[in-house]
């Protein structure tokens, strides 16, 4: 909740407390009497009325101008609408009375309040345009362009204005007449020609003299719009603290429950927003005492406590709403626009002639740049975006998913280097050809010798083949002839066939067991590429967020500085309270230095900060309040260093 809304809705829980005191008063006047159907029917009606026009701290809703125009013009009617008593119901009129006023005070306080967020957003407004003013200012290079975007304007306006004196009746000079006789307005060809030679006469300090006599007059141009906005931002902040000073104190315990005190204090409230309005809404006060005086609020004391005669009942107070509703909230908009076109930035169009005249001007050629070079450009797009997919599909995605495939035991998925049969289908041949061999040369004649030798076979004891292939080596070519020597060496082909595949199931066995080991391996270097380039992406975008972090600091400890400002060279009264001006420009720089900090304060940082807000607002004191802002500088350092 702002500083504001929160003094609204306090305002508003006043008038709370005031009207449940007076709705259990119409309640005890109802047990006593017998109310007829037509005051019980007009007190709902105002009710429902009360309930339209009051604000909650969840919604703030203040009214839009056209629905409180409708509702205060319907409260208007319902209190204008006679209601006849008979004599047994005389006692309630009292208790109407009080909630017809509590209507128009209600009122009054949606009126408030959208007055006085009119009138803080003009001074936000005004702030930005003086700002732009005063960084025009600070360098002649600033007010050169300034002077280069508007010279159309300024020739433009010269010529209409020689065009205007050549139309008259005045006689034509002779070029000995051209310069300007004393006291004459007539603007001087040869003083122009004059002033342009100079500009471009030899010597580099003729130059700078040239251009600084040409800058001269943007500069007291420049000077004097930001006078005049500076002027109408300061009438704008001593409302608002003209308005909370005297409009946002309403002390139900003061009234005792009487509508005569509250009647007084709703018609100052109406009488010192009217004549606000129709003074700020005056052009000619405006042109004249205003801007010429911005530091002289004029007093409206007299002015409102003598109008209070002219607001006799509830109807008169809504009336005089509806009037401020539609007529002088309107006309005092509508000024305020005509001033910050009138002496605020330039538009659009005068600032950005000169790059659209030069984007036109080379319109052309940069659309044959970009036709020739739209095609190459199109194509290292699509052929980057083709790559970036291809690698995230082959290095990424089928890996993880090979990876997953081995974390479920899929088969699929299972890492082999020979089939599962091979060894065992190339063991039993060998085993085979062992046996045959030794029962072929009849070295063993029983049964079970063939089991003994296969069971030495497949411990990898081939003693019989070895000692047969070691004879026949004696007399290689009788073995060969024989057969018995190619068959050993055959036998002992295959004996290393079999050990080459016993050893690849080791290693196989071995790679089943890491096979997990070796998904992640297969994985990790997309993963790392995906993962240094999304890095380089967040840094580049952290990189701006922290810059964005970094101003958001820095536009929080320049609110805090420009509070701390308003409040030490601020003039203070006897009672060591703010004049109005710096009491509205300092609930304006609340409101901004609020709004920073919601956006980098969370949790109980924030409260306590709203916290220190509201004592800040709270405190009357000059001393008290800039006790303030030095804890909250020290408390909140971790954002303000």
């Amino acid at each position: 909740m702002s500083a504001l809304k929160r003094k609204i809705y306090l305002l508003e829980t006043q008038l709370g407390e005031l009207h449940q005191r007076i709705s259990d008063r119409v309640d005890l006047e109802f047990r006593h009497t017998e109310p007829t159907e037509p005051p019980t029917e007009h007190l709902v009606i105002l009710e429902n009325i009360l309930s339209q026009l009051s604000l909650s701290p969840q919604s703030h809703n203040i009214l839009h101008n056209d629905k409180l125009l409708d509702v205060i013009a319907r409260s208007r009617n319902e209190i204008y609408k006679p209601v006849e008593f008979s004599s047994q119901s005389n006692s309630i009129t009292p208790g109407l009375s009080d909630i017809s006023w509590l209507v128009s005070a209600k009122a009054s306080t949606q009126i408030l309040a959208t007055v006085l967020k009119i009138f803080l957003e003009n001074v936000l407004l005004l702030n930005e345009e003086i700002r732009y003013w005063e960084d025009i200012q600070e360098s002649d290079w600033c007010v050169g362009l300034y002077a280069f975007q508007t010279s159309p304007s300024r020739a433009w306006q010269i010529y209409t204005e020689l065009n205007r004196s050549d139309k008259g009746n005045t006689p034509v000079l002779a070029a000995h007449d051209l310069t300007t006789t004393p006291g004459s307005n007539r603007p001087s060809w040869a003083s122009f020609y004059t002033s342009v030679r100079q500009c471009f006469s030899p010597g580099l300090g003729s130059v700078r003299i040239g251009l600084r006599s040409s800058l001269r007059r943007p500069k007291l141009e420049i000077q004097r719009k930001r006078r005049k906005l500076k002027a109408m931002r300061d009438f704008n902040a001593s409302v608002v603290g003209l308005l909370l000073e005297k409009c946002l104190s309403f002390q139900t315990d003061s009234f005792g429950f009487s509508s005569d005190d509250m009647s007084q204090v709703v018609r100052s409230r109406v009488d010192l927003i009217t004549s606000l309005l129709q003074y700020g809404g005056d052009d000619d006060k405006w042109l004249t005492n205003t801007l010429a005086t911005p530091d002289n609020l004029p007093s409206f004391e007299g002015r409102y406590n003598s109008g209070i005669d002219g607001l006799e009942h509830p109807q008169d107070i809504l009336e005089e709403l509806i009037h401020v509703l539609k007529d002088l909230i309107p006309k005092y908009q509508q000024l305020t626009s005509k001033v910050v076109v009138e002496f605020g930035r330039p538009s659009p169009t005068v600032r950005y002639w000169i790059p659209l005249l030069l984007a036109l001007i080379s319109g052309t050629t940069s659309m044959k740049i970009v036709k020739d070079a739209g095609p190459v450009l199109i194509d290292w797009i699509s052929n980057f975006g083709a790559t970036a997919i291809g690698f995230w599909r082959n290095w990424v995605m089928d890996p993880m998913w090979k990876l997953v495939r081995t974390i479920r035991h899929d088969e699929k998925s299972e890492i082999a280097l020979m089939s599962k049969n091979s060894l065992e289908a190339d063991r039993a041949s060998l085993e085979r050809m062992v046996v045959d061999f030794v029962l072929d040369r009849g070295e063993q004649t029983h049964g079970s010798a063939a089991n003994l030798i296969s069971d030495k076979v497949r411990e990898g004891d081939l003693t019989p083949v070895l000692k047969a292939y070691e004879k026949d080596l004696r007399s290689p070519f009788i073995g060969t002839v024989r057969g018995d020597l190619v068959r050993a060496l055959l036998i002992q082909i295959q004996k290393t066939k079999v050990d080459v595949e016993i050893a690849m199931s080791g290693i196989d066995a071995l790679l089943k067991s890491q096979e997990l080991v070796f998904g992640f391996v297969g994985l990790t270097p997309g993963i790392l590429i995906s993962y240094a380039s999304m890095r380089w992406l967040f840094g580049l975008l952290g990189s701006r967020r922290g810059f964005r972090m970094g101003r958001q600091q820095d536009d929080l400890r320049y609110a805090l500085r420009n509070i701390h400002r308003i409040l030490s060279t601020s003039t203070s009264t006897v009672d060591g309270r703010l004049p109005y001006k710096s009491r509205g420009l300092l609930i304006c720089q609340v409101e901004i230095l609020l709004k920073k900090a919601q956006s980098m304060l969370k949790g109980a940082d924030l409260r306590a900060f709203q916290e220190d807000i509201s004592d800040l607002v709270d405190e009357s004191r000059t001393d008290k309040q800039l006790q303030v802002v030095e804890r909250m500088s020290w408390t909140f350092s971790k954002w303000t260093r």
